[in-house]
């Protein structure tokens, strides 16, 4: 079966073809100069990593908790965090608070809008290193942020950048083990965004 080629004009109106800028990454233009395409990077904005992982790999985005301290019920100065994760994925949800209000005679139910709720995250990753040995310190003090009995501030640029996300309070978390694996712990988590409030005393 034969294979015909054809040019459209670049007037043709078809396309699109006005040059605009749009991101992409330092990976996939490395993968696209290993091609016979000819690319040209005028327009092209490249999205710039944190870091790189342990294994060299670069790192776009980044979960930290910095260090805080808090007073525990015994009155205990308690220090944690300073951890920093890149293996975590996130997901961010927010509900609307409204009342709904049912009227006799009529169908369905009169809404009130009265605030947004707070943001859920959920969010899951491993805790690992490059020796087949378990990362106990990580481990202890991941463990240590979770049971935070307070907000905790949070540095991400999903969450601060684009929610708005500073601080979260952890409701739920889990790390379980994964057989024949002793360096990687996986982790999940629940948390729900926090306001700070400056509450100022009435005379």
């Amino acid at each position: 079966m034969a294979v015909k080629f054809f040019k459209i004009p670049e007037n043709s109106g078809i396309f699109d073809i006005s040059p605009r800028p749009f991101a992409i990454t330092s990976g996939a233009i490395q993968a696209l100069r290993s091609t016979a395409f000819n690319l040209s990077l005028s327009n092209i904005e490249i999205e710039q990593s944190v870091g790189n992982s342990e294994y060299g790999t670069p790192i776009m985005d980044i979960l930290e908790f910095p260090e805080g301290r808090y007073i525990d019920l015994q009155g205990n100065d308690i220090s944690f965090g300073g951890i920093k994760n890149a293996t975590v994925i996130l997901e961010v949800s927010q509900s609307k608070n409204i009342v709904k209000t049912a009227i006799q005679g009529r169908n369905g139910t009169v809404k009130e809008y009265v605030s947004d709720g707070d943001f859920e995250i959920n969010g899951k990753g491993f805790i690992s290193n490059k020796s087949n040995v378990i990362p106990l310190s990580d481990i202890i003090a991941f463990k240590e942020v979770m049971q935070v009995p307070q907000q905790i501030d949070v540095i991400s640029q999903y969450l601060n950048e684009i929610f708005g996300i500073n601080q979260i309070v952890i409701e739920t978390f889990a790390m379980p083990q994964i057989e024949g694996f002793r360096n990687q712990i996986p982790f999940s988590f629940q948390a729900v965004s926090d306001t700070l409030i400056n509450l100022e005393e009435l005379e």
